[in-house]
């Protein structure tokens, strides 16, 4: 696993779930993300800003022009080295909530 810096750029926070967890960015933050989950949200971002601005999503010249805004390059870390630097920052996570609570008495 590599640890990706994932940018939200844009002047807008964005949410998306990752494994049924709601993960929110808030606008403007850079932190650090497990490779997998970083290319996860970069994908729904990219899709998010394209189709604010109307533009084709499968446009793959389009996509390539928002990618390296988000996955930022950078040099290597380690995990540990990530989570400190995550921990500077506060991302928010909301576990889904079940539909009918109900329906399990």
């Amino acid at each position: 696993m590599e640890a990706i810096k994932f940018c939200n750029y844009t002047d807008e926070d964005f949410t998306w779930k990752f494994d049924g967890i709601a993960y929110t960015f808030k606008a403007g933050t850079t932190m650090f993300l497990e490779d997998f989950k970083a290319h996860h949200f970069a994908k729904h971002l990219i899709d998010r800003e394209l189709n604010k601005a109307n533009v084709d999503t499968g446009l793959q010249f389009k996509r390539d022009e928002l990618m390296p805004k988000i996955l930022v390059k950078s040099e290597a870390i380690t995990p540990l080295e990530a989570l400190q630097e995550n921990a500077k920052i506060k991302v928010e996570t909301k576990k889904e909530e079940t539909e009918f609570p109900d329906l399990k008495k």
